[in-house]
């Protein structure tokens, strides 16, 4: 049998990356995102959007593969995929390069509507000119971090990694914003290679501010070297799968990882789901289920650094925002005029009320997610806790730990100390409809996503809704907000002292019912979904 040559390997593999991606609705996030932030940028002033539009690049956009490609990784690992992959003739760097180039031109993709939206005050000829710099600086930031990620994760075995090795990347993102911003300047941050890729960005959207024509040049053949050596350590990282395969077939728990993956799967399942002896009643069985349950996941908590970093999580950004709020207010005040302290409540609403929801629901998710995967679930169907139960007690423990978190984070923040007695049932109504956010998003995950990566990709669109919405309430006229109420997550907002949108009495009982009817829809469609394995 002749092998194919490698431009036709690599053609071949890139139509494989893209089908794959498409099937698990990566493209998909992208164009929502380019929807939402070129929305975004519209609606800020047109002075001002150049500047926003080179931090939400730099920050969002150039990072936009970062999360899929190690998601997409550890998903084919666990589906067995990449051992397919070991016994064709695709190499490690035509499999990594696949991934690099599609995650790397749908960021450029949603660049070049980003762009054109804040360089809308230009003639057409001058805002397309603004295209080449930025969509050169995007894609190489682009290479660097999603090859750096996959660097870091590749050889990982689980989405553990996803918090504890992936954040080491994020100084490669602060640091040029650091210097595009003007809080440091100083001249080794461009030993920083990211910080060529932002200087590229800048000098399209705001020429004026950016260097001249040798340092950027320079700036970018750094961080081209740098995105080639991550390249290459990726391929280093992932290689040894593709380049060797383990046997494959079997049942999925099998393929999730042999006979350790088995036996991980049926470790998992509660020691009192096994069938119990005839006669024991049947509330009984099923409370020791839940108990059970309930041990594996604390158990669970002492050993996995993900769950135990995300639950500590209200607090850390709590203590972030209260720590570090001010002075970036004050740096804003004194470079953009830009104050903080009219807008306080959207910054309570988007980084505290809802983003906290946001962590515990995402963390119950892939939990169900993982647990579909792995065959946990169809052991959980046979024994005394069945499905329903199953979702319940995640849907609880969602829900409370996102109620604690608030507890914790709402006054630790320090972005509600002027609330008065008055309005404190307004803010435990808010806190309580965000809650709920929690276990919806949770519901709505596992009715609508096959896979870990659909999840991320309907995690991450939640997370944009999340963030743009108690903006978009708080500036869209006063009828025209009542459009949002179809929306869950619209009703904590809209109580939530400093908005005002409703009376918290009647924003509670419409928020709780819309909730509830919103969850028992998911919640027949997740079962279903279940049901069907």
């Amino acid at each position: 049998m002749t092998v194919p040559g490698a431009p036709a390997r690599a053609a071949a593999g890139l139509a494989l990356e893209w089908r794959v991606e498409l099937r698990h609705g990566v493209p998909a996030a992208a164009a929502v995102l380019a929807v939402l932030w070129s929305a975004v940028l519209a609606a800020v002033p047109a002075g001002a959007a150049p500047a926003a539009a080179v931090y939400l690049l730099i920050i969002d956009t150039a990072g936009f593969g970062v999360l899929f490609a190690v998601v997409l990784v550890l998903f084919e690992r666990t589906e067995g995929g990449r051992d397919v992959l070991a016994v064709s003739p695709q190499r490690a760097a035509e499999y990594v390069g696949a991934k690099l180039a599609v995650l790397t031109a749908l960021s450029a993709a949603i660049a070049v509507p980003a762009t054109l939206a804040a360089a809308r005050e230009r003639s057409p000829a001058a805002a397309a000119a603004a295209l080449p710099p930025v969509l050169l600086g995007v894609a190489l930031l682009s290479l660097l971090l999603v090859g750096l990620a996959l660097a870091v994760c590749g050889g990982a075995g689980g989405p553990g990694v996803l918090f504890t090795r992936l954040p080491l990347v994020a100084p490669l993102v602060a640091a040029p914003v650091a210097q595009v911003s003007g809080a440091l300047d100083h001249p080794l941050l461009y030993a920083v290679p990211t910080t060529g890729g932002a200087e590229l960005i800048r000098a399209g959207l705001l020429p004026h501010a950016a260097p001249g024509p040798v340092p950027l040049a320079l700036g970018a053949l750094y961080l081209a070297g740098c995105a080639a050596a991550a390249a290459a350590t990726a391929c280093r990282a992932v290689g040894p799968r593709t380049a060797a395969g383990a046997p494959s077939g079997g049942p999925p728990a099998v393929r999730a990882g042999g006979a350790e993956g088995a036996s991980r799967a049926a470790a998992r399942a509660p020691a009192k789901a096994r069938p119990v002896r005839a006669g024991a009643p049947a509330a009984r069985a099923r409370g020791r289920a839940v108990g059970g349950l309930a041990r594996i996941d604390l158990r669970g908590l002492l050993r996995d650094p993900m769950l135990s970093a995300l639950l500590l999580g209200p607090a850390v950004l709590a203590l972030l925002l209260r720590w570090g709020l001010p002075p970036v207010s004050g740096f804003l005040a004194d470079r953009y005029g830009l104050h903080t302290e009219p807008v306080t409540p959207v910054l309570l609403a988007a980084l505290v009320v809802l983003h906290v929801p946001l962590m515990m629901g995402a963390i119950g998710a892939l939990r169900t997610v993982e647990d579909a995967d792995d065959g946990t679930l169809a052991l959980f169907r046979v024994s005394p806790l069945g499905l329903p139960r199953y979702l319940a007690y995640r849907l609880a423990v969602a829900a409370v730990a996102a109620a604690a978190g608030l507890a914790a984070a709402v006054p630790l923040s320090g972005l509600a100390p002027d609330v008065p007695a008055e309005g404190l049932p307004a803010l435990v109504a808010a806190v309580g409809l965000a809650a709920l956010q929690a276990a919806l998003l949770v519901l709505a995950v596992t009715a609508f996503a096959a896979s870990k990566v659909e999840s991320l990709v309907l995690v991450k669109a939640a997370g944009a809704v999340f963030t743009l919405l108690p903006a978009a309430v708080w500036w869209l006229p006063s009828r025209a907000v009542w459009l949002l109420a179809p929306v869950p997550a619209f009703w904590p907002v809209a109580v939530l002292p400093g908005y005002g949108a409703a009376p918290w009495p009647a924003g509670l009982a419409a928020g709780a019912a819309l909730s509830a009817l919103t969850g028992a829809w998911l919640l027949r469609r997740t079962l279903r979904r279940l049901e069907r394995g």
